[in-house]
């Protein structure tokens, strides 16, 4: 049996199992979703199972539970993976002595290791407070902290900047005995994923407040989308590294979106659009990114339906339905590029590739347009996306479980109840 042929049995198994518990006709089998036919991201797969047995709540709790229980939990796990990809031949040397705390550093454009713009952002501005996590000691602040006094120091790295050639420089703030030493103390003291830059750029993803904000131009976001286009094909396992041209239009046009600060909702028969503003994003962001409680978040986040569609109140009540089904299925696929994007693409990940090969190529800083380096560190990626891909699949695949377990307990008491009557009146009559 064919890959497709087994995920249409599962829907159709779902639906035969629905519908005796619903007393229904037993469904045909169906090649409804997109999902069956595609061999590579299980993701989407999962969450049609999930929309199959629960519907669109299942999605709003699952998004709910990324936000809180699996993203709360995901750190030791990325701090694994990551000392594992930045391992290599040469960690039990000595310390360069460039890299040392006496020597002169590795030195870079400011540009090649923040590929997003984001310290172009204070984190004392509106739009700036929702990139930056000030409430705790990490890579961004330091390095923001960097670019206004010309030097910070952060969890052993001491980080300088040239204002006049817009350079940023890194280098030792401690004796380490080795290359892996520091490494690997780095990584286990640092912040690898930020709780709240990470809910800032998936809402981002969805609804471009902060985009608009920020004013980016739309080339700059083109360019921005077409980094996160060449991650989402790593995680659907092609590793090409090449964009249709279809894609670039797509891209392009979601770019004028986000700068715009508008998206819409496909309903079938047509489109909607759809506004959050940044202060209501602002507010969003405050209530959930110190909260643990998934059913909270979830609600919160609901809710930016109804404020990003106030203007149009009569559509979108007519067609809340389709518009909550793509949204929760857009927001959980924005979370998995967002973690993807994080453990790859960002500012300390960027800082931490080009460290890595100056102390490989004698000092020479192999990393540059964000783009190109794709290729160049092909390796890496591939490994940590897949790390990655891992950790979401079982994340979901487990409330998969759950929630087929839930579905089959009543379907289960109910036959063996009727085989029990069924039992029962077979030794009446026998007795009689």
């Amino acid at each position: 049996m064919s890959l497709s042929s087994s995920k249409q049995d599962i829907f159709t198994t779902i639906g035969a199992y629905t519908s005796l518990k619903q007393e229904r006709k037993l469904p045909d089998q169906t090649n409804l979703y997109s999902s069956v036919n595609n061999k590579k991201d299980i993701v989407p797969f999962l969450l049609d199972i999930l929309k199959t047995v629960v519907g669109t709540e299942a999605l709003k709790q699952l998004t709910g539970q990324l936000f809180t229980d699996f993203i709360d939990s995901v750190e030791p796990k990325m701090k694994s993976s990551l000392t594992k990809q930045m391992t290599q031949y040469n960690s039990g040397a000595e310390l360069p002595t460039a890299f040392q705390s006496t020597g002169a550093g590795y030195t870079m454009p400011l540009k090649n290791i923040d590929t997003f713009g984001k310290f172009k952002s204070s984190p004392t501005s509106e739009h700036g407070s929702l990139l930056y996590d000030t409430s705790v000691a990490n890579f961004d602040t330091a390095m923001y902290s960097a670019i206004l006094t010309g030097n910070a120091t952060y969890n052993g790295l001491r980080i300088g900047y040239n204002s006049a050639t817009d350079a940023v420089t890194f280098k030792s703030a401690v004796a380490s005995p080795s290359i892996g030493q520091w490494m690997g103390n780095y990584i286990n003291g640092a912040v690898i994923i930020d709780k709240k830059s990470f809910l800032t750029n998936t809402m981002n993803a969805v609804y471009g407040s902060v985009s608009k904000a920020q004013g980016k131009s739309v080339q700059q976001t083109y360019e921005e989308l077409q980094i996160l286009k060449l991650i989402e094909q790593l995680i659907n396992d092609d590793d090409s590294f090449e964009i249709s041209q279809a894609d670039y239009d797509e891209l392009l046009e979601k770019a004028q979106e986000l700068v715009n600060g508008v998206v819409y909702y496909d309903m079938g028969c047509g489109v909607i659009g759809a506004t959050l503003p940044l202060s209501g994003m602002t507010d969003l962001i405050r209530q959930i990114s110190g909260s643990t409680d998934s059913t909270f978040v979830a609600d919160k986040v609901d809710n930016t339906v109804d404020e990003s569609t106030i203007k149009t109140p009569i559509t979108a009540a007519a067609n809340k339905q389709t518009i909550r089904d793509g949204f929760f299925q857009r927001l959980i696929k924005a979370i998995t590029l967002a973690l993807a994007q994080a453990m790859t693409a960002s500012p300390q990940i960027r800082a931490l590739l080009a460290i890595q090969s100056a102390i490989q190529n004698n000092g020479v800083v192999k990393i540059g347009n964000a783009k190109d380096d794709m290729k160049n560190f092909k390796v890496f990626l591939n490994c940590m996306i897949k790390d990655i891909m891992r950790m979401i699949n079982e994340f979901i695949f487990n409330l998969v479980v759950l929630f087929l377990i839930s579905l089959l307990n009543p379907i289960i008491r109910k036959i063996v109840k009727e085989k029990i009557n069924q039992y029962v009146g077979i030794i009446k009559a026998l007795i009689s």
